[in-house]
């Protein structure tokens, strides 16, 4: 019989950013993996992609049906600067878990999540008491435990569960509270930025997914302080920002706002920083947030008039953690 390898599922990371394919992220995926081996599977990456294909017998069907597990796959950041023109999926940042419960086809909302250590301690995010920790493995109870009076945390064994996805249910007079963790020790020993938690439905075999995480990029306010010096009052009246790109970009027209420092914020640079008392400065800033784009926003200009005294306005690059530029212009 001939070996044959067909795609069970695809994984692509889209970014706003690059306004296609990320390639700051690396997959980790265990060798010790034991869906991998229970499900003849194997993992390629290529151009940002990640394949898992499984062996099949030559009518195609799978050698062996893993229906309902779970594979855990690790994201990993490779770009250093990363965070600065990426919106961060979780307001309240840490691990990013990616699911498919709602839709076997496509991933869930991003939800926060943990590792779980070989022995897990929990403080309870309520103080009621009694109080009962419940932990759920693939729908169905695992371990329970309640603290009374005085009892202000549980200490659990964990070291024997089996690897996967985890929810902990805190139950007392209120409204219960639910965190989601992961039993991983190949994947909690990497530095990850997210984990895929994939549960393979039967339909992947003759019809497989294409699954994406989509990621935003950073909006802000684009802000150009321009000091001035020698320039009269009509003269420096005269300057204006210009987007001169956007047809050739194809995207929106940028807009900025005329700000002198009068009407600077506690947000801004001091006036006082940026030139001396002969110096006229003005900032001008984009009337909204403007999403950091690889490459920049060609053609923002500087102009007296119609005239082009800056044909292109410096942009911030992915090492900037702001979009701040301070442009000096001086007549003899």
């Amino acid at each position: 019989m001939s070996i044959h390898f067909r795609t069970l599922l695809e994984v692509e990371i889209e970014h706003g950013y690059y306004r296609g394919l990320c390639g700051d992220i690396d997959f980790v995926v265990p060798g010790s993996e034991a869906a991998l081996a229970a499900g003849k599977l194997l993992t390629r990456v290529r151009d940002g992609r990640l394949r898992v294909l499984f062996e099949a017998d030559d009518a195609g069907n799978p050698l062996r049906d893993i229906h309902g597990t779970t594979l855990l796959i690790g994201l990993r950041v490779t770009n250093p600067y990363f965070a600065n023109f990426t919106e961060a999926p979780l307001a309240s940042g840490g691990l990013v878990l990616y699911g498919n419960r709602a839709d076997p086809r496509a991933f869930d909302q991003p939800l926060a999540a943990d590792f779980i250590a070989p022995r897990q301690r929990i403080v309870p995010a309520q103080a009621t008491r009694a109080l009962t920790l419940l932990w759920q493995y693939q729908g169905a109870s695992l371990v329970e435990q309640t603290l009374l009076a005085g009892q202000e945390d549980a200490l659990f064994e964990t070291r024997d569960w089996p690897l996967g996805r985890y929810l902990l249910t805190e139950t007392a007079a209120g409204p219960a509270q639910v965190s989601h963790w992961l039993q991983s020790p190949a994947l909690a020993s990497e530095q990850l930025w997210g984990v895929l938690a994939l549960t393979v439905d039967r339909n992947f075999y003759p019809n497989s997914p294409t699954f994406r995480v989509v990621l935003q990029a950073r909006s802000e306010q684009l802000k150009y302080y321009v000091v001035a010096q020698n320039f009269g009052a009509t003269e420096f009246g005269q300057l204006q920002l210009a987007d001169a790109g956007a047809g050739e970009q194809g995207r929106a027209v940028l807009n900025f706002d005329r700000v002198l420092p009068a009407a600077f914020t506690a947000d801004d640079l001091p006036p006082s920083v940026l030139g001396d008392a002969d110096a006229r400065i003005v900032l001008f800033q984009s009337s909204l947030p403007v999403a950091r784009r690889a490459g920049g926003y060609r053609k923002l200009q500087l102009r007296r008039n119609a005239e082009v005294l800056v044909q292109h306005l410096p942009q911030a690059g992915s090492d900037r953690a702001q979009a701040r530029f301070i442009v000096h212009l001086a007549k003899p």
